[in-house]
């Protein structure tokens, strides 16, 4: 095993979607795509945005399953 394919069954073993560290998240299928040092980065859960609502992202990975980081929505 490498240090991928660790890290991986960690989070499947835990129940965790993926990584994040507050700027940039990514799931386990598609994990550390950036190639950057991931020493920062926490195990989090996959978070959706509500349906119709634009954000910069088509999901993110967050600490907590009911965290909103796409903040309150403008009116």
């Amino acid at each position: 095993m490498n240090c991928l394919e660790i890290i991986k069954a960690y989070l499947k073993e835990h129940g965790f979607d993926g990584l994040q560290n507050g700027e940039c998240g990514c799931e386990i299928s598609d994990l550390i795509p950036c190639d950057c040092d991931c020493s920062r980065c926490r195990p989090g859960y996959k978070v959706l945005p509500p349906d119709g609502r634009e954000c910069e992202f088509d999901f993110y990975i967050c600490d907590n399953k009911d965290d909103e980081p796409w903040g309150e929505e403008e009116g």
